[in-house]
């Protein structure tokens, strides 16, 4: 007999750390990483802005910081879930492996990685959160479904009892075996006394563990006497595996599709002559990788306009054996092909808009237009690197466009103890009380930097002539230098010497001017081919064709399935728009962080300044 509860005490002790167990968890713990905002914090969990604020009322006023540890629900059977939401997620702790995870949730660690692309040595680390993959969930019958099965004679003594039952009012044999996991036998093997399905009030029932549970428990066991395994070993043997995969046959050629909307139910210019400029630069990307020996199958598909589904394209199999797909335009379409991609596990470029929520739970899907907190976040890193002695004067016109940037960067500030102010803008451009103004709040030892807090034309052709008439040598005021933004390089045209004369930079994800080489050497190209130049607008959409066909189509070729990990490898001198891919999360999509900072030199040349 003491053996018998001897048995059932280990069984127990290891029960708790069954996914069982694990998966009743009512929360787990996520850590702030540069450029996350509640909101995306909250598609990426499948939650509300305001459920994270009700569980961390410190979050109220929506700030967050980098580091900041934030306490999210774990989703469970009661809740209504979107499709996909059959997960648990995981905080790991300290000491832990993939191969004791793997014990503790029932599952392989090769299981763990394949849920989680994102996850790698480097990363695997405590307070990291990462995806665990389990069933779906299943509702219980209300009536059996199966006839009965003979009684099977089971020794009440050899079988382990997990607790003890009270029955309430109104229960039966029936609701406690379902309550529990366990069969009517089971059930009665142990409690010999009960005699029908109606059962006395109060009376004290044992319930055992389930047979499932002990081949479960019994599992974990052997598991346990096993030798445990490193995470560099289950990683080193995952790449191996990896890199021994032959996925694409480069002399067959790369099949890539291409949807756009060409052909829309009313002519709109705005759009579909940049639709098809992008197309143009595509294709010039796949003749120059011709030419490098690489084989493609270009297929393009119209997508039609913004109402129109793409449904009957993705139930066609025409997609089905893609090796990659560029687009589409608009938010429905992109939401129709992450799924798809996802489900047929094939790599989706999304080449123009940034707010895709697919990216934070869909491991095939590459956003190239950065996504605005992401940006900021690299911007404010560089602003650090480019100017460590800065001393910032923000220009109020009272527009303050850029109201959220300003904010994330004088908390930035504050944190580093970089001293900053805000003047008005006719601080500025009032002439005769500038000097005085100015030097009260500029620094002979400091790099001042004026940073206007609005974006807009009138705001830069406002500031540029005064800006120009304070760096006259007549004026006692120190050096200072413009920083500004990217839509700066509309109007640099218009305003070309003043914005060389005061010395000015911006921030950019994508550049071009006839200055730089490859920037020349592409538009000649494109007159070449189209007889026509591109359009003058922003971004260049033949550039962002061509940058985006060649840098993709490069990496799917040489890399195949170890794209992911690899992509940020391909040498590529950028027309117009630089890559620097990173997952959001360890199960989400990858997003685009290059930034540059563009300088405008007194000398009148112009330097694109990469960090990276």
């Amino acid at each position: 007999m003491r053996k018998n509860i001897y048995i059932a005490i280990v069984l127990l002790m290891l029960l708790t750390t069954t996914g069982i167990k694990a998966q009743n968890n009512d929360y787990f713990i996520h850590t702030v990483s540069k450029g996350q905002t509640l909101y995306s914090i909250s598609r990426m969990y499948r939650t509300s802005v305001k459920e994270i604020i009700d569980l961390n009322p410190e979050c109220v006023s929506n700030k967050i910081s980098i580091g900041q540890k934030i306490k999210l629900r774990q989703r469970n059977q009661f809740d209504t879930l979107e499709e996909g939401d059959n997960v648990l997620y995981h905080t790991i702790q300290p000491g832990e492996t993939l191969y004791r995870l793997g014990q503790k949730y029932g599952i392989t660690p090769q299981d763990i990685c394949a849920a989680n692309p994102g996850l790698n040595i480097s990363n695997f680390r405590s307070g990291e959160v990462i995806m665990i993959p389990t069933s779906k969930k299943v509702t219980v019958a209300t009536t059996p479904t199966t006839p009965k099965q003979p009684e099977k004679k089971v020794k009440s003594d050899t079988i382990p009892i997990r607790t003890t039952h009270k029955v309430e009012r109104g229960e039966t044999v029936y609701k406690i075996t379902h309550l529990y996991g366990i069969t009517e036998e089971e059930l009665r093997a142990v409690n010999p006394q009960i005699k029908k399905n109606k059962l006395k009030r109060k009376t004290i029932l044992k319930i055992p563990y389930s047979s499932q549970q002990i081949a479960e428990i019994h599992k974990k066991e052997q598991l346990a006497k096993e030798k445990e395994i490193s995470n560099a070993e289950i990683f080193k043997s995952i790449e191996k595996l990896k890199d021994s995969i032959q996925t694409y046959d480069t002399f067959e050629g790369i099949r890539a599709a291409i949807i756009l909307p060409f052909l829309l139910d009313s002519y709109s210019p705005n759009e579909q002559a940049r639709m098809v400029e992008y197309y143009e630069g595509f294709l010039m990307a796949v003749e120059r990788l011709k030419r490098f020996g690489y084989s493609f199958e270009i297929h393009t598909y119209d997508s039609g306009n913004e109402n129109q589904s793409l449904e009957p394209l993705l139930s066609s199999g025409e997609l089905d054996n893609m090796d990659i797909i560029i687009g589409a335009l608009y938010p429905k379409h992109n939401k129709q092909l992450a799924e798809f991609a996802q489900q047929k596990e094939i790599p989706l470029v999304i080449p123009f808009t940034s707010k895709e929520d697919e990216i934070f739970r869909n491991p095939m899907v590459y956003v190239v237009n950065t996504i605005q907190s992401y940006f900021y976040s690299e911007v404010i890193d560089h602003f650090g690197t480019a100017f460590p002695k800065a001393n910032v004067i923000f220009i109020s016109d009272g527009n303050d466009s850029k109201k959220e940037f300003v904010s994330a960067l004088t908390e930035s500030f504050d944190k580093k103890g970089t001293p900053h102010t805000t003047v008005s803008i006719a601080d500025i451009t009032n002439i005769d009380t500038a000097e005085v103004k100015l030097k009260g709040v500029m620094k002979e030892d400091k790099e001042n930097i004026f940073i206007p807090t609005s974006s807009g034309e009138v705001t830069l052709s406002t500031l540029l002539p005064s800006l120009t008439l304070l760096n006259n040598d007549t004026i006692d005021l120190p050096d200072f230098k413009l920083f500004g933004y990217p839509e700066w390089q509309i109007y640099a045209g218009n305003m070309q010497n003043q914005i060389y004369e005061v010395n000015t930079y911006f921030y950019a994800s994508f550049f071009s001017h006839y200055t730089l080489p490859e920037a020349t050497r592409f538009q000649n190209e494109y007159i070449r081919w189209y007889n026509r130049a591109p359009q003058n607008i922003y971004p260049r959409y033949g550039m962002l064709g061509y940058d985006t066909g060649y840098v993709f189509l490069l990496a799917i070729s040489k890399f195949g399935n170890n794209m992911p990990q690899k992509i940020n490898q391909v040498s590529y001198t950028p027309v117009q728009t630089g890559f620097k891919f990173t997952r959001v999360n360890n199960w989400g999509g990858m997003v685009n962080k290059k930034i540059y900072f563009v300088h405008y030199t007194p000398e009148y040349t112009i330097e694109k300044i990469d960090f990276d």
